[in-house]
This record gives C-alpha cells, structure tokens and sequence, in this order.
C-alpha cells in the first residue's frame, strides 16, 4: 500500500506523529515522515522512514521569536536546509497516498502546498484556552485545504466552524498516546525532571539538579526525561556523568559527590510519569502530558529560545492549577516542589486542572480510524 507522508515541525509534533503512525500502522498503513525541525529521532526509533535533512537549528524551531533567533538560523544554514526538506516533501508525496500535518501553520504551508491530497491536519500546538485567538485568518484559508482538521481541544472545534473551517472536529487530544511504554527499572516514586527538547535544557537542567539536592529528605528519585540533545553541551559542575550503555531507559546516571544520584531517561515516559509524585519543567508537549496524567508541574522561564516567561505564562493559562510558575532559582524551584508536596488541596487542583486541559487518551487511534473512513 502507499504510504502516508507525515510532516511535522517540533520534538512534541513528532512524538505525537509517531502514535498517529502507530494508530494507521495497525490499519495496514505505510507511514514515512519529514520532520522539519530537529533529526526526527522519534520517527527513526519508532522504524518509520525518514526523509530531509536532519540538522538541529540554534532556535530549535522558535526562528521567529526574535531577530536574534533568526539570524542564528540563517547563519546556520536555515535556508538551504528548508529546500532540501521541500524537496523530500515533494518527493515522498509523489508516491503517498495521503498527508497527514502535525504542527502549526508552518508544517500547513509545507505539507498544503507540497506534499500529496487528501490533505489532514492535527493542530496540537494552538489552543483557544491560552491564546484567545490562536488560528489567524492565513491559517485558516489553508485549513480549508484540508479533508480534515483535528484541533486539540473542543472549544477549538465551535471556533473553527463558526469562521468557514467546516471540517473541524474534535476527537481528542493525542499527546496523551505520545508517551512510550514500558518497564523503566528504577522503582518510584520520581521527582521527574523534564528540560525540554529546545537548548533551553541547557540552561534548565543544571538548575533542576541543584534543586533535587535540596530536596534529597524527600525520598524522590530524580529522574531526567531526557529528548535526545547531545550531552557534550550541559554544563554539568559537580556532577559526573556515567553512561550505562543503553539505549533506552536509564542511559546515563548523573553522580554527586554528596550522594545524590539523578537518571537520565530517554523513552518510557509512560512509566515515569506513573511514578511521579510531582515534575519540575521547562519543555511544552511533555510539561502538558505531565498535566493530563495528574502530576503537578513546577516551571520556571528561561532565556529561550523555547521556554521563555511569555512561553510560560501561555501554558500557565492552558494548565491553570496543574502549574506553578516560580522564579528561575534551585531556592525556588525546590520550595514549589515542597508546596505541591505538603499541599494535598494543590495536587487535587492539579489533577482537576491538568486533566481538564488535555482530556482522555485514546485520541490517536480515534483520528486514525476517522482518517481511515476517508482513504478506503
């Protein structure tokens, strides 16, 4: 059978393009994918076909946050990257049957005007609770484009077909299938750490860390969920770090000389967020799976280029209660994480909250199945 061409744009897009190609696997689908920011890890772990260039960009996708980003990317070679990505999406849709985008209004571009019809979007980036107005009107004429269009949240479904983009319709969000499974080894229960996939977690961790140490009297195992970032960057001082040899689960163990041991996770997020008793965050779809299993979130901003105050405060709407803003501090960082801890009224709120925001899972196999009922 031909394939499906997956486009996306982002880490968290691609963990999600990878449960909706799991979902349309197990329905006798091929799956092939352009991830157009960042390798595509989660794409080749997962054995589906990939295709462009793999290179990571000083932004790691947020080019127009600002000047600056911008013109790191150019410098790094943005321009000539992106035509090699147009023409694998070429390429790839000349032999698909269908294309299926995961991202925003970027990865809609690409895969609306290059890769094959019928055209469908799962738009799991923007989000009405946050934003207010988060699709503009460009956005939505190229929506119209599409057989379909899976916004992440039941509001976005009434706001799209009140304003000419019929075909909306909400069946869930899948970030919640996005999540790997398995048995991760370490028993519970986890302070989880989650830096990001964006060179934010080269700021994030080293902090994260030095809170864990202050918070060693809880019992907590810290545990980094560690995107795949070369580790040859982090700034780790006082910290040694000892790779185990896996690929999956525990790949490294990050050593103190006052005792305190921190793993480095890559995978069975599923398992980690089962057994964690509260997160500490700077990432976006991983902060946001957190919510939606019931584990409460400490964030702090960063200087970008991802997780910046205004990033946060734009997922501090999305995920009420579930998230704590603090100031950029261990101090701090490990007071919200006693805050949660010691507050049994805090983490109901956060569940309510978190679980409110981004719903049940099952939405993977749910749009798959609807997909599937128009390429028969």
């Amino acid at each position: 059978m031909k394939p499906i061409l997956i486009v996306s744009n982002g880490h968290g897009e691609d963990t999600i393009g990878v449960a909706l190609g799991k979902a349309l696997a197990a329905l006798g689908y091929g799956v092939e994918a352009v991830p157009l920011v960042g390798r595509g890890l989660a794409y080749e772990e997962a054995g589906f076909a990939v295709w462009g260039p793999r290179k990571e960009m000083p932004s790691g996708g947020f080019a127009l946050q600002s000047p600056k980003a911008l013109w790191a990317d150019l410098r790094s070679g943005w321009f000539s990257m992106s035509l090699a990505h147009y023409r694998a999406v070429r390429w790839v849709a000349r032999q698909a049957l269908a294309t299926l985008v995961v991202g925003d209004i970027y990865a809609l571009l690409v895969g609306g005007l290059l890769g094959r019809r019928p055209l469908f979007l799962v738009q799991c980036r923007s989000t009405l609770r946050a934003l207010g107005r988060p699709y503009s009107v460009t956005e939505r004429l190229l929506m119209r484009r599409a057989m379909r269009v899976y916004p992440r949240e039941p509001e976005g479904e009434a706001w799209l077909r009140a304003r000419g983009v019929g075909q909306a319709v909400w069946l869930g969000n899948p970030m919640l299938d996005a999540v790997g499974e398995g048995s991760f080894g370490v028993p519970p229960p986890y302070l989880l750490l989650l830096p990001g996939s964006r060179q934010d977690a080269y700021e994030s961790l080293p902090k994260m860390l030095e809170a864990a140490r202050l918070l060693g009297d809880l019992g907590l195992k810290p545990v980094v969920a560690w995107a795949g970032l070369p580790l040859e960057p982090l700034p780790l001082l006082g910290w040694r770090l000892e790779a185990t040899g896996e690929r999956q689960g525990v790949t490294h163990r990050l050593c103190h000389p006052d005792g305190t041991i921190a793993y480095l996770a890559r995978g069975l997020l599923k398992s980690l967020l089962l057994g964690s008793r509260v997160a500490v965050s700077t990432s976006g779809t991983a902060a946001e799976q957190a919510a939606g299993y019931g584990v409460p979130l400490v964030g702090f901003p960063t200087s970008g280029p991802q997780y910046t105050r205004a990033f946060a405060e734009g997922q501090k709407r999305l995920l009420g209660a579930a998230l704590l803003l603090v100031e950029p501090s261990p101090s701090a960082i490990a007071q919200g994480v006693r805050r949660f801890l010691f507050s049994p009224k805090m983490q109901a709120q956060a569940r309510s909250d978190g679980r409110a925001a981004m719903g049940e899972p099952g939405a993977a196999q749910r749009i798959a199945l609807d997909l599937h009922r128009f390429l028969m």
